[in-house]
Order: structure tokens, then C-alpha cells, then sequence
């Protein structure tokens, strides 16, 4: 059944709606299915206060969900007048008013705020949301190239010796390990991932979060796989890491997280070697396909994974809209 831009409500997003959204957005999203408790979990990052995050929905007159919507800032990234949003609409619904109606009341609620600056982000097949984003004075910032690799096909042998140089001084754990036996396992793991961070290709400048809040978002996660977070110690020292994360509703597809190395330890195959553990470990436990995204600036992990034999997939662009450039922004066409 039709809908009309007329006879669509919008209201707040309700606790019981986790369960609409999730099945909305992975009607839109079939290739990235989430469950409601990891959307749960990335809504945690939100404390309400200074890093915030609002989200409405859209009904027909019946209370069928028709699609959300949502703005927030970035915990790593954070500036009180710059944010994301996103735009979700299901599919029969796209092209209908659904999405206007949805960006219009989120630019008012936003206007208290006064934002500078809004980012969104798109896969680049996804031509009704570019032209979305375009017409109400977006442009490309940047781009981010999913790759996945077939785990079954993957023969590490031509990789293995410069691996084991790369580590020869140093021993490889994991993350399971360091927890069972160094009570300060969570601080060093902290002091690695503040470096790495530094260095990870953003939108905006790194905003560290306290490490209170920073590891206990890897512990609540209930995807995070201890025994999937690979790291290079250098005695007692964190040097890099590579981790992993299942994902709830695709059981042998594995999710790759950071893969970081110390600055003084970089460009000799660290690197490279914890890669392989991780592929080492998605084959021990029956995973099809590993799946990482890779900003386009950071070209030495783009080029460890080409060379791993990742398939790069259709890029997600990150889109911007600076106020001080368009001014007000524009309202016309539908999604």
C-alpha cells in the first residue's frame, strides 16, 4: 500500500522500536544484517549529555514503520557543532516523501544545536541516497573501500617469511591471554590504541575518549572476540594489534577490527603477521569471508590487503555539508 507525504507521522524514537529499526534497516542494508542487541550496544556510545544522539521514526496512519532517521556526534571525533546523520526508508517506501519528511524534522530538532558542519555516508551504488544528499548540498569528502576476503582460498605461504621477520623480537598474544594474567593488561592496551588512534584517516580531528569509557565499550561488545585480538609485545610493551568481531546474524563471516602498529615499529611486517593470525583464526573456526573497510589515505593497509588477496567491494563515501560554504540547505526533491 501507497503512503503520501501527507499522511506520514513522525515522532520520537520509542525503547521498543529496536526491533522495528533493526528490521527496517536490514531490509535496506540485506548485506550487513544487524541484531538488536549490537544495535543496543553502538547506541551506548551515546551518554545524552555532551556526545549526543537523536533519533525519530516515521508511520503510516496504521503504526507500520516506514523508516528513521537520526543525527549524533562522533565519540572520537567530537565537536558540539558537527555530526552525523543518517537517513534509513524501506525499500517499497523510497521515492514516496518519506525521506524529506524525515530530514526536515530532523534539521529542526538539530537546530538547536547550530551545526557548522553534517556528515553522511552512502555505498556509492546506492544512487536514490547520492542524489538525496547531493541535492540538499552535500558534497563527496572522502571514501572508504570495503574488501573481503574468501578465507578457504587463501594460502599464506608466499607471506610467512616476511611475517616471521617482522616479529622475530617480539612475541604475539592475544588480548584473552593478557587478561587471564596482566592486571595492567587494559591500561597498555589503552596506551597502543591512544598511538594508533592518532593516526587513523577521520573526518575531523581524534578526540580520545577516558579509558574507562574507551575499553569498556570493547568489553561490552558482544561481538568482540578476545581470543580474535591479536597482539605484538615488545617485552612488556603493546606494540600492534589486530582484532576481530563476529557478527550475530552472519555466523561465518568475520568482521576485521583495528589493525595498528606503534610508529616506531612500522614498515617491517608487523603488521602483517598479525593479519595472518587473524586469517589463521577465522579458518580454525569454520568462517567463510573476512570483511574489512579501508579508508582511501591509508595505503599501507590498503596495500597489506591487496596483497592478502582481499576483493575490494563497492566503496561507501562519507558526504559533507559545511554551513559557512551553502548556507541554508536546500529541501527539494523526495527519497
Amino acid at each position: 500500500m501507497e503512503t503520501g507525504i501527507s499522511t506520514i507521522i513522525i515522532r520520537a524514537f520509542r525503547d521498543q522500536d529496536y526491533a522495528g529499526i533493526v528490521e527496517l534497516s536490514n531490509a535496506v542494508y540485506a548485506d550487513y544484517p544487524w541484531s538488536e542487541a549490537e544495535f543496543r550496544h553502538w547506541d551506548e556510545r551515546y551518554d545524552g549529555q555532551r556526545v549526543k544522539l537523536e533519533r525519530i521514526v516515521a508511520d503510516d496512519p496504521s503504526g507500520r514503520m516506514l523508516g528513521w532517521a537520526e543525527y549524533h556526534h562522533d565519540p572520537y571525533g567530537y565537536h558540539p557543532q558537527k555530526l552525523f546523520i543518517d537517513i534509513t526508508v524501506h525499500p517499497d517506501q523510497q521515492n514516496r516523501g518519506t525521506g524529506s519528511r524525515l530530514y526536515t524534522e530532523l534539521l529542526a530538532r538539530l537546530a538547536p544545536l547550530d551545526p557548522i558542519t553534517l556528515w553522511a555516508n552512502t555505498r556509492e551504488t546506492f544512487d536514490r541516497a547520492v542524489r538525496f544528499l547531493e541535492r540538499r548540498g552535500f558534497a563527496e569528502k572522502r571514501r572508504a573501500w570495503e574488501s573481503r576476503l574468501n578465507v578457504a582460498a587463501f594460502d599464506p605461504a608466499p607471506f610467512l617469511e616476511k611475517a616471521a621477520r617482522g616479529v622475530q623480537d617480539l612475541q604475539i598474544t592475544t588480548a584473552a591471554e593478557e587478561r587471564e594474567k596482566d592486571p595492567e593488561w587494559m591500561q597498555k592496551l589503552y596506551d597502543l590504541d591512544l598511538e594508533v588512534g592518532e593516526d587513523v584517516p577521520r573526518v575531523d580531528a581524534y578526540t580520545p575518549q577516558p579509558l574507562e569509557q574507551h575499553m569498556q565499550r570493547l568489553l561490552d561488545n558482544p561481538d568482540w572476540l578476545p581470543d580474535a585480538h591479536f597482539l605484538a609485545k615488545d617485552g612488556e610493551r603493546y606494540v600492534a594489534e589486530s582484532n576481530m568481531f563476529r557478527s550475530d546474524q552472519l555466523p561465518d563471516v568475520l568482521y576485521q577490527g583495528i589493525t595498528g602498529t606503534r610508529r616506531a615499529y612500522r614498515g617491517r611486517g608487523v603488521a602483517l603477521a598479525l593479519k595472518l593470525r587473524t586469517v589463521e583464526y577465522a579458518r580454525g573456526h569454520g568462517c567463510r569471508e573476512i570483511r574489512t573497510w579501508n579508508d582511501t589515505l591509508n595505503a599501507p593497509m590498503l596495500h597489506i590487503n591487496v596483497k592478502l588477496g582481499f576483493v575490494r567491494q563497492p566503496a561507501w563515501i562519507t558526504f559533507e555539508w559545511v554551513h559557512d560554504q551553502h548556507g541554508e540547505q536546500a529541501t527539494d526533491g523526495v527519497r
